[in-house]
Order: structure tokens, then C-alpha cells, then sequence
């Protein structure tokens, strides 16, 4: 694979071609958005990009959107994960700790082996402990030559303010559900209807998408809308004691969040719509239910919603969260 062959994201390659076409290459880079999205993919194509032995240093800015060979040393070492001047930071059980950032600081005391530049790829770089941040953002104030660092992360918003400042930063876009769909049937097996409405469900993200093709998972969708269409008229004791039961449940409460930001969104689409068939879209169980939600309580809702599931992401308590949001649900759900 090379960066030209990842799935949408058109003006991200644009951009990351510029830079390597110009040779004006920043010293970070930083990928946001969705999990799923392809951040992580094309972190390592532009990592082949820039140290390609087929391509000049600097092409030039008149020369052809540049991209990597895949097939020179350099590629197949970064490709294979064995290239000695391609480093991975991941999470070390809950966060990203301050001794890796240290050890990496050690190793960039010294020149890349073999490559043009060095590139460091953190992963889920809102995880950095506040004590390890810090001592990135030292590296970032005084970068060493020949390192790139590639930061990627769901948020700018769940960084540090100053690393973010640091680093040139590039938003992706979620995937087109169609392409989801054929991603499914062709590599999952999953059927043409299921397909389309997983996708839907997906919000764009293909490991969203592979997660709802388990099959245990769309069962889990229907309780938790099960769950959602008793909320009106319920009383506060009977409230309580369902979102009690429901946070200490073992499954992901982030994704049930999303299964209410699906229903959101299908409600949104009819009303742009305004043609029966978008209406059939929403989920059968809550259609009746969200005929009456005007479109100012939906945004509302889906803003509430979204911050919830940033909140679950830097470790809320999953009670406090979820009785927040579902107080508000209840709240315009009974008018």
C-alpha cells in the first residue's frame, strides 16, 4: 500500500504530498480524528513517503503529487515494522509514561541509522501522562534534525495546549459509509443490508464498523434503544436504579452512547429529507418516540452526547456520565 491508495481522505494526502513536493516538512504532525479513520495508516505511508530511496529529497514544487515506491528497502522495512529509524509509542497499560518519552529523549540524541529522518509515530498521544506531555512538549520546543514526530489522537482538545501549538494540524474525515458497506461484505462476509445499516451505524469508522458486525453487538443495540424508550414518563426511582444497573455493566458504554448518536443523526436526516423513506431510516423501536424531538433538542441532545463520550474517554465516572445525559434525554423526551 502506499499513502495515494488509502481510502478518502483527499485533502490530507493533498497536503502531506505538498509538503514532501516543497520540502517545507514540519518538525510534528498532528493526526486527529475518529477511531478508525485511517490516521494510524497513513502515519506509516507518509513515514515511507518521506524516507523513499526511489524518490528525490526534494522533488521540487513543479514535479508530480509524489508517493512511495513499496518496493524499495526503506518500505519494506517500514512496512514490516523493522526499519531501525521508525519508532512506535503506545500506551504502557493506561497511559503513555514518562519513561518511554525519556528513553525515546535518549534515542534522539544520535542521527538516524539509515533514513532521511527518523519518525516518530505516538499513538493515542491523549493518553501522555501530564509528567511524560511535558517532557515531549521539551522535545517539541527544541525538535533535534532529521525527526519527524506524528502524533495522533481523537481531539486536538484532549492534548496539551502547547504540544498542540507545536505541531501542524491535520483533521480527517470519516470514512463514506459506502465504501464501509463494501469493506464488509467483501472482507467480513456480512450480507448487503446488514452491510448498509453497520455502516450507517458506524458514524464513518471502519473499526466502529467491525465491532458492530459481531453479532452479539447489534443485540446490544436493540436494549439499549429498548432502554431508551422507557425513559418517558419514568419515574426518577425507576430512573435510577436503570442507570445504576446499566453503568456497571461490562460492555462498552461509549458505544451504547453511540447507538443514541445514531438514532440522533437518522432523526436529523428525515427532517433534511423530509421524504418518507429517509423516516424509515431511524431505528423502528424509537421512531414513534423521536416524531416530536424538535431539531434545536436534537442538537442539543447529540452535543450532550458527544461530550459524554470525551468525558468516558479521560476516565469520567461512567454513573455521574451516563445519569447526566440521560437526565437531559428524559428531560426532552417528557417536555
Amino acid at each position: 500500500m502506499a499513502l495515494g491508495d488509502l481510502p478518502a481522505q483527499d485533502r490530507v494526502k493533498r497536503f502531506l504530498g505538498l509538503l514532501v513536493r516543497t520540502g517545507r516538512l514540519p518538525h510534528a504532525l498532528l493526526f486527529s480524528g475518529l477511531p478508525g479513520i485511517g490516521k494510524k495508516a497513513a502515519a506509516l505511508e507518509f513515514a515511507k513517503l518521506v524516507n523513499c530511496l526511489e524518490l528525490p529529497e526534494r522533488p521540487g514544487p513543479a514535479a508530480a503529487p509524489p508517493d512511495c515506491c513499496d518496493v524499495c528497502a526503506s518500505c519494506h522495512k517500514i512496512t514490516a515494522g523493522t526499519h531501525p529509524d521508525l519508532i512506535r509509542i503506545a500506551r504502557d497499560g493506561t497511559y503513555i509514561k514518562l519513561a518511554q518519552i525519556q528513553e525515546l529523549r535518549g534515542r534522539l540524541r544520535y542521527n538516524p541509522v539509515a533514513a532521511r529522518r527518523r519518525v516518530i509515530i505516538i499513538e493515542d498521544a491523549q493518553d501522555l501522562k501530564e509528567e511524560a506531555g511535558n517532557a515531549l512538549l521539551k522535545l517539541l520546543e527544541e525538535p533535534p534534525r532529521r525527526n519527524l514526530f506524528l502524533l495522533l489522537a481523537p481531539e486536538p482538545q484532549m492534548l496539551l495546549g502547547t504540544i498542540v501549538s507545536r505541531c501542524c494540524h491535520l483533521r480527517f474525515q470519516p470514512l463514506p459509509e459506502a465504501w464501509i458497506e463494501r469493506r464488509l461484505i467483501e472482507d467480513h462476509q456480512v450480507d448487503q443490508a446488514a452491510a448498509a445499516h453497520i455502516a450507517r451505524l458506524s458514524g464513518g469508522s471502519l473499526s466502529q464498523a467491525r465491532l458492530w458486525a459481531e453479532p452479539d453487538r447489534l443485540a446490544r443495540r436493540q436494549e439499549v434503544f429498548r432502554r431508551i424508550g422507557t425513559l418517558k414518563g419514568q419515574s426518577m426511582m425507576d430512573f435510577f436504579a436503570l442507570t445504576e444497573k446499566w453503568a456497571k455493566e461490562d460492555g462498552d458504554l461509549e458505544q451504547d452512547l453511540d447507538c443514541i448518536k445514531f438514532w440522533l443523526r437518522e432523526l436529523l436526516h428525515s427532517r433534511i429529507r423530509k421524504s418518507s423513506s429517509a423516516g424509515q431510516r431511524g431505528p423502528g423501536e424509537l421512531r414513534d418516540l423521536g416524531a416530536g424531538l424538535a431539531a434545536e433538542a436534537i442538537f442539543r441532545l447529540h452535543a450532550e452526547l458527544d461530550r459524554a463520550c470525551r468525558g468516558l474517554r479521560r476516565f469520567a465516572n461512567k454513573q455521574l456520565t451516563l445519569e447526566g445525559v440521560l437526565l437531559i434525554l428524559k428531560e426532552v423526551l417528557d417536555g
